[in-house]
């Protein structure tokens, strides 16, 4: 009897199973998708991203559930400063529920969020600016990696950095921080350290401003951390590398988050600024603290 019992049992959750696995997903295109559309949000540009002139269309594939509710959504292209802004408007939609023989059914297909900064785009003036700006910023970052004559390096960033700085004070904030930012590195390795403060100052400036994200403010006051650890200012020091490290983690979270490609180097800039800061802590005599930098920075190895 018991073995009866549970024949039938095992019968009934296979015949279960059965239906559930049976139960199909119809594959739609974006057009019957926006047809189905019960209630939609329009998405919040990333100060970010409209402070570096990024636009663009984020594109997902979603699977909407049987009850009208978004199940599940992948990133399949767009703009990485885009993608978070995306998806937190994409889980504000839902759905008419999609049938097939009389019955709900799941559905997936994708979905297109676009971002467009319309008229507040570039103008003609910047452009010019830009045009001369990009190739410098471009020959300032290879001169830099390289490692080879830092004199040179630092007077090609210097030229960049000056060049961001004519761009509209409203405009532009996220070429005006990095050329800064390299600025300062070039300035740092040349050994001028004072001129090396100004634009690392300058950096953190504009990152003040708040249309900077975790990992470029990172860079501004790891930079200027850095410059006044070389030049003696301990404390300052400790403080301005802190805040880097803050930033740079939140920076960490979120592109695990999104899945960014380009996250093993968020890691590779925290370990740098937490090394550094373990030597600023040695020097300021407190050696536990630098350990657990060291320990920290260990981990993203």
């Amino acid at each position: 009897m018991r073995f009866c019992r549970f024949l039938l049992f095992a019968l009934v959750c296979s015949g279960v199973s059965s239906l559930l696995s049976a139960q199909e997903i119809l594959a739609v295109d974006a057009g019957t998708l926006n047809q189905h559309i019960d209630h939609h949000a329009d998405p919040v540009y990333p100060p970010i991203a409209k402070a570096a002139r990024v636009q663009g269309t984020v594109v997902f594939q979603v699977q909407v559930g049987a009850t009208g509710t978004i199940e599940s959504m992948k990133v399949v292209s767009g703009p990485a400063m885009l993608q978070q802004a995306a998806i937190d408007c994409l889980k504000k939609w839902t759905y008419h529920p999609f049938q097939k023989d009389g019955a709900p059914v799941p559905a997936s297909g994708p979905v297109a969020i676009e971002f467009s900064l319309g008229r507040d785009g570039p103008t003609p003036d910047e452009e010019k600016i830009a045009s001369r700006y990009f190739p410098l910023s471009d020959q300032c970052t290879k001169a830099v990696s390289a490692r080879t004559d830092y004199p040179q390096a630092a007077a090609i960033c210097k030229s960049a950095a000056d060049t961001a700085d004519e761009f509209p004070a409203d405009r532009r904030f996220i070429e005006k921080r990095s050329a800064f930012v390299w600025a300062a590195y070039a300035l740092m390795y040349s050994k001028d350290l004072n001129t090396a403060l100004v634009f690392a100052s300058k950096a953190v400036d504009v990152v003040k401003l708040g249309h900077d994200d975790n990992s470029g403010s990172n860079a501004a006051y790891g930079v200027r951390g850095m410059v006044e650890g070389n030049l003696g200012d301990l404390k300052g020091a400790d403080q301005d590398l802190t805040i880097a490290e803050d930033y740079e983690r939140k920076g960490i979270a979120w592109a695990e988050q999104v899945q960014f490609e380009h996250g093993d180097s968020y890691k590779r800039s925290l370990a740098q600024v937490l090394r550094f800061h373990a030597q600023v802590l040695q020097g300021l005599n407190r050696p536990e603290e630098a350990q657990k930098k060291l320990d920290e920075a260990a981990k993203y190895n």
